[in-house]
């Protein structure tokens, strides 16, 4: 109940503030069961006494997949990379009712182009690929010019085959098409999830599929 408070909470300020944002789509059945998916897969293959320090491509609003990942793994900190003000907004407000602020960070910065220091990431998480044409084989260029710390992170990558949206400007057909556009050498897992839109409540196969692959580079 008191999850669900802090949602309620959420949404009826991000409407107030900005009526125009995506808050209920975030909260999708959808949404919901491709980040409970992820999680499932994880922890089959995280050990949840390892310490992880998680960077998130393109984190939207962050939620609830930081608090999925909060409830399954050993966190030591998260950063959120999104380049949309208005999502970063959200992400902090999140932060506040979530009293999340001291293990998680938002950043506005493109994640292909920044520059800095280093990086600590365990692991790096990509659910919404379909919406930047980068792959993270460019991961291998970031490892040299931002010093990773950590050797082969493991990394989380998702997209779907919904071509006919847009926004979407980098669907892959299957996980194998995945695999081979980010350049996956070692594959821990992969496979589909039929997509349901948040308004259809018939219980039928999807012609849309999400699609995941787990591994390193």
């Amino acid at each position: 109940m008191m999850i669900l408070s802090k949602y309620a909470k959420m949404i009826e300020w991000a409407i107030d503030i900005h009526p125009h944002c995506h808050i209920f789509e975030s909260l999708s059945p959808n949404q919901l069961s491709s980040k409970k998916w992820m999680i499932e897969v994880l922890k089959n293959i995280v050990d949840n006494k390892e310490i992880q320090k998680i960077e998130i491509v393109g984190s939207w609003y962050g939620y609830p997949l930081i608090q999925y990942l909060r409830e399954n793994l050993f966190i030591e900190k998260i950063e959120c990379w999104d380049i949309d003000k208005e999502s970063r907004m959200i992400s902090n407000m999140y932060n506040e009712i979530f009293e999340s602020k001291d293990f998680v960070s938002v950043y506005g910065k493109n994640y292909w182009e920044h520059s800095r220091d280093g990086s600590e990431s365990t692991l790096l998480i990509n659910t919404s690929s379909e919406h930047m044409k980068e792959s993270f084989h460019m991961m291998d260029q970031l490892h040299r010019k931002n010093k990773f710390y950590v050797k082969d992170p493991l990394i989380v990558i998702q997209s779907n085959n919904m071509y006919h949206i847009d926004e979407h400007i980098n669907c892959v057909y299957s996980e194998e098409e995945l695999i081979s556009k980010h350049k996956i050498r070692e594959v821990l897992y992969s496979g589909s999830q039929n997509i349901v839109e948040w308004h259809d409540t018939k219980i039928e196969e999807s012609k849309y599929k999400r699609f995941m692959v787990i591994g390193k580079l």
